[in-house]
């Protein structure tokens, strides 16, 4: 019976090398893990080299969790940050002839986070009822959107669509990691 057990664990350990050595994943970080982000911790974290996920609760983000996630890992990347920009956000509509109106304002969190993206933040467009869209004035953090910060700068951001096909999502978000992981950047 000693033998058989003997026999049983080498067999095992034969094959867990084999299944390391040929699986990709398990050759890179296992331990990559996505954080929920405080508002108090997010401007420090982006004062470093860091990748962070904006989401809404209305968008469904499990596409993006799990290509970035599995793109983090194969990029040897250990944490990916998370937050909810749900409750920051302005809410603009449009009445009767166009005109804007600010149902909620944003929050100077939110206005800060605007700031500090520059570039990286969108016109806050709204499509009419004849399909025009309509510059409100604003800015607006399109989620999901990822950004990749290197040192303290935001060097790249993707704003995720449903237009945009999982295995080019994956291809963006190595662009990402590459740029972060680079040291002649």
């Amino acid at each position: 019976m000693l033998v058989i057990v003997a026999f049983l664990l080498v067999i095992s350990m034969h094959f867990e090398n084999e299944r390391n050595q040929n699986n990709d994943l398990l050759s890179y970080n296992e331990h990559t893990t996505i954080e929920r982000l405080k508002k108090e911790d997010l401007f420090n974290i982006m004062e470093e080299t860091s990748v962070i996920l904006f989401t809404n609760k209305e968008n469904d983000n499990s596409v993006v969790k799990k290509n970035l996630y599995n793109t983090a890992m194969l990029s040897g990347i250990n944490k990916i940050y998370m937050m909810d920009l749900t409750d920051e956000e302005a809410n603009i509509t449009l009445g009767e002839n166009d005109e804007i109106i600010i149902e909620k304002k944003s929050t100077e969190f939110y206005d800060k986070l605007l700031n500090k993206l520059g570039s990286f933040a969108e016109i806050y467009g709204i499509e009419n009822k004849y399909g025009k869209m309509i510059n409100t004035g604003y800015q607006k953090i399109y989620t999901p959107c990822v950004i990749f910060v290197k040192n303290g700068d935001i060097i790249y951001s993707h704003y995720y669509s449903e237009t945009i096909e999982e295995s080019e999502l994956k291809d963006v978000y190595l662009k990402g990691f590459e740029l972060i992981t680079n040291k002649n950047i």
